[in-house]
């Protein structure tokens, strides 16, 4: 009988971030690296962590809504700019 762990430092979360990046699974992960957890914990937190750290939910803000939302605005953005630069908007956008 194992004495699994529920839970979870952050080195562990480190350690688990690593391994996956690096390819392994979860059955390789656990005897080499995280002998305190199964398997199955370690697919689990990884996913938790995955959720986590979603590109949409970085920060707090969801992308597809901020790309949708400067779509809206990004002319009068980059005017303001433009005209003090005295380019047109969408070349100062550009750069």
């Amino acid at each position: 009988h194992r004495p699994w762990s529920s839970s979870w430092s952050a080195k562990d979360d480190e350690t688990l971030l690593a391994a996956r990046a690096q390819g392994l699974h979860w059955n390789q992960i656990v005897p080499l690296q995280l002998p305190s957890k199964s398997p199955n914990e370690c697919r689990k937190r990884y996913e938790i962590l995955m959720d986590r750290h979603t590109p949409e939910e970085k920060d707090g803000i969801r992308l597809d809504i901020l790309a949708l939302a400067y779509m809206e605005v990004r002319q009068q953005i980059w005017s303001i700019l433009a005209a003090r630069v005295g380019e047109e908007w969408e070349l100062v956008e550009q750069k």
